[in-house]
């Protein structure tokens, strides 16, 4: 059977990861989605150079923490937000963690309305179809905008604007696709749009809080523990860095 194959079975616990007298050590990680086409590919090269299958599950941070907390298994969370990290810390205890990296957010438009939309303030005047962010419960992309709304005294102004994604990748999709005009996402999503979308700014200066993206270690397993500072270095960091995101402090 195919690797692939078996990694998907795997995931779907319908088989465990071995064949034959071999046996691949598993590692099980929880990484937000804004993270995804890097690990993606940090995946493959782990996977290539030792003998592990990594699962990895994407989703919104938020949304990760909550499964965590209600009993879902997870070797390392990768988190775009302290607060969830710490949360899960404090309900679910971590074996080590540390800030592993940084972002940024950006606003982001159609094509079509970047010479309307062309700062923050035209998000007042401007004759644009929707303002796609993340939920603000649950995406720290989300919560993110709206603390750059909310400084620039625009979120209730606008709000009837608002079209809320369960992830940041899915509000990209929804500027991507035309659902919505504009959208506040991170650097990093928006450099992997490419000509889909114009970036028109970045958010001001101290107007959210700032985007770290720790990793923590849940379990013991050493398989984990491995990947967990491999994931450190200066190559995986390099991997990181042509995405777009900066080195966390």
């Amino acid at each position: 059977m195919k690797k692939g194959v078996l990694l998907l079975l795997a995931g779907l616990g319908l088989v465990g990861c071995s064949q034959g007298s071999e046996q691949s050590e598993e590692v099980m990680v929880m990484a937000a989605a804004s993270l995804s086409d890097a690990m993606d590919e940090l995946i493959e090269t782990y996977e290539q150079e030792h003998d592990v299958a990594i699962t990895v599950n994407y989703g919104s941070s938020g949304q990760l923490r909550q499964q965590i907390v209600q009993g879902a298994p997870a070797d390392l969370f990768l988190s775009a937000s302290v607060s969830d990290m710490d949360e899960v810390e404090e309900q679910e205890g971590l074996e080590a963690s540390t800030t592993l990296l940084e972002n940024k957010l950006v606003l982001i438009t159609t094509p079509e309305v970047s010479g309307e939309v062309t700062n923050w303030d035209d998000l007042l005047s401007s004759d644009y179809q929707g303002l796609a962010i993340g939920e603000t419960d649950t995406v720290p992309a989300g919560r993110y905008a709206k603390q750059t709304l909310d400084s620039l005294d625009f979120f209730s102004k606008i709000e009837d604007k608002l079209i809320y994604g369960k992830d940041v990748r899915q509000v990209l999709t929804y500027v991507e696709t035309g659902n919505a005009d504009v959208g506040i996402v991170y650097q990093t999503d928006a450099l992997i749009a490419g000509d889909a979308i114009e970036i028109v700014a970045e958010a001001p200066t101290n107007s959210h809080d700032p985007i770290y993206y720790p990793i923590g270690q849940l379990s013991e397993n050493d398989a984990a523990s491995a990947f967990y500072h491999w994931l450190q270095e200066d190559s995986a960091r390099t991997v990181f860095e042509s995405y777009g995101f900066q080195a966390g402090h």
